[in-house]
């Protein structure tokens, strides 16, 4: 009788072990799907905002070659593009001035034209033109071109195959 007392006594507390550990390991094992889930929900929502992202920067460097395209104000070799922009500076023209620099860089260019005097601008003329006979450097690929004497001017060949300023 006694082993019978100790097999029926005995089974409450193995049976009640079984319950804890059975469910500390379902409390573990929902603790870390919980924890996977949410790894991966974040990695989702992640690659959509990466995916949104590239969705919007693929729309605006469309616009920006369309906008590109579009701009003509410039010379077929960059010399020509800085003897069209010394003309309209000559003739006070800064409006068109302006427009043989690069879309980006325009207002800097305008803006920067308030407040010249007569004789800095006769001096900035003179310079630019020394910048036509300048010798320059191609990209690899063709597609800029800089002179660094008398002043560092750097161009940009635009998809409408017009040369434009990008700075002097």
């Amino acid at each position: 009788m006694d082993e019978q007392n100790q097999i029926i006594q005995g089974t409450p507390h193995k049976s009640k072990l079984w319950k804890f550990f059975g469910g500390l390991v379902l409390i573990v094992t929902l603790a870390f799907s919980f924890i996977f889930g949410l790894n991966k929900y974040q990695q989702f929502a992640g690659d959509i905002r990466v995916s949104k992202l590239a969705d919007v920067m693929d729309r605006e460097e469309k616009d920006n070659n369309a906008r590109e395209l579009a701009d003509t104000y410039g010379g077929k070799t960059p010399q020509e593009t800085l003897a069209m922009y010394i003309s309209a500076v000559e003739k006070g023209d800064y409006v068109l001035a302006s427009k043989y620099f690069t879309l980006s860089n325009q207002k800097n260019e305008l803006d920067s034209w308030d407040g010249v005097t007569k004789e800095t601008l006769a001096k900035y003329v003179g310079t630019l033109k020394q910048g036509l006979t300048a010798e320059g450097s191609y990209s690899y690929d063709n597609k800029e071109f800089t002179t660094r004497k008398p002043i560092l001017i750097d161009y940009f060949l635009y998809p409408s195959g017009v040369w434009k300023i990008r700075e002097i």
